[in-house]
């Protein structure tokens, strides 16, 4: 009985639109490469792994944006793992319509498209039995599960795009439940459409595996940090996992005390103690200034993201959350306006809840600057 080896990956959204991304028409080019070249070294990894399978668990090409030539160069990419077969289950990102291009486009003959019925995929060199089912419309609310048999000695791999542990609000989303899941007695689910790397086992024989890899390549500001492909292997001693970092380029947050600083060039010296050269310079950052600064430190972001990107920052954004440095107390025993609005807004901090206080507190500020003829933005 042969080895097998699978790389699994999902939501890519090959050519969807950069969101929640503020940069130039250059830095926005290099994200779309990014994507590619995420995906071109998913590939490589098949290569160099000599991988059996590949499987893409759907949301791979953005339906409603992809390019043709951009889903040409796909194919290019796959043509270059002849060798291994590749099983996509499209989701509800990249529904296998009867106008898209994984129907409309001639797909090399390694590469496999799961359709909205169960299918079942025998391979008897490797002992393998693998269980597939797709996308066909943007929301499947009805969720069927295939129907088993086979020897028990058998290995046993299932690929989906859908929503694990099911919940009220899972949404017309292929939700799956574990009472489902359980008496399959799968070694391997391998499913796509949360984006956030998650690993979980079933409570059954064969102590079920079920992994989200989660997208690749950061599409937005929740998905921060490292990315990965998952590379399983199966053979006669047993079945592992492991998770390899795939990512172009990461998305990072800090948090930065401006507390102290006198300039922006203090400002500026700060940020670079803290993001060193070699430490992901080349990321996606975004710096949230925290602390309190000077009534009159009026921060000039423009001048201040200059210098970032002369130091090799490739793309900051930055967000003030930092708070003037009134002198409440003094303000607050005023009779006029500013007294009243400061002492009122006060009372409201206190009486809200926890999570609604950091809101009242910078509108407290923001109202402060505008009664005191601060131009300072509160971002």
């Amino acid at each position: 009985m042969n080895d097998v080896t699978f790389l699994h990956t999902a939501d890519l959204h090959i050519d969807l639109p950069v969101r929640g991304f503020k940069g130039n028409e250059r830095q926005r080019a290099t994200r779309h490469d990014d994507y590619r070249r995420t995906f071109g070294r998913i590939v490589d990894l098949c290569v160099e792994r000599k991988v059996d399978f590949l499987f893409i668990a759907g949301d791979f090409l953005e339906y409603a944006t992809v390019r043709r030539q951009t889903v040409a160069w796909v194919i290019s990419q796959l043509e270059r793992i002849a060798e291994t077969k590749v099983l996509i289950a499209p989701g509800n990102h990249d529904p296998l319509r009867e106008d898209s291009f994984y129907r409309t486009l001639s797909w090399p003959e390694n590469v496999h498209f799961f359709a909205e019925e169960w299918e079942e995929k025998w391979y008897p060199e490797m002992n393998l039995r693998i269980w597939g089912r797709g996308f066909t419309q943007f929301e499947e609310q009805v969720t069927r599960y295939p129907t088993v048999n086979g020897r028990t000695d058998e290995r046993r791999l299932m690929i989906l795009h859908g929503t694990f542990p099911m919940q009220e609000e899972s949404g017309p989303y292929y939700p799956l439940s574990e009472t489902g899941l359980t008496p399959l007695e799968m070694d391997y689910i391998a499913l796509g459409h949360i984006h956030q790397a998650r690993d979980m086992e079933l409570n059954n024989q064969r102590r079920t595996k079920i992994s989200y890899p989660g997208s690749p390549e950061a599409l937005n500001w929740t998905e921060i940090g490292e990315r990965r492909v998952i590379l399983g292997k199966m053979t006669p001693e047993g079945f592992t996992i492991e998770s390899i970092p795939i990512e172009s380029r990461c998305y990072e947050i800090d948090e930065i005390n401006l507390t102290g600083c006198e300039t922006e060039e203090e400002l500026c010296e700060r940020i670079l103690v803290q993001i060193p050269p070699g430490q992901g310079r080349d990321s996606c950052r975004r710096l949230i200034l925290e602390g309190r600064r000077r009534v009159d430190f009026e921060l000039s972001e423009d001048w201040i993201l200059l210098q970032l990107e002369e130091a090799g920052f490739f793309y900051v954004e930055l967000i003030d959350h930092t708070i003037p440095d009134y002198d409440l107390e003094k303000l607050a025993q005023e009779e006029g306006l500013t007294g009243v609005f400061l002492r009122r807004m006060q009372e409201r901090v206190a009486e809200a809840k926890e999570e609604e206080q950091g809101m009242l507190e910078r509108a407290l500020y923001q109202g402060l600057d505008a009664l005191l003829g601060s131009e300072v933005s509160k971002g």
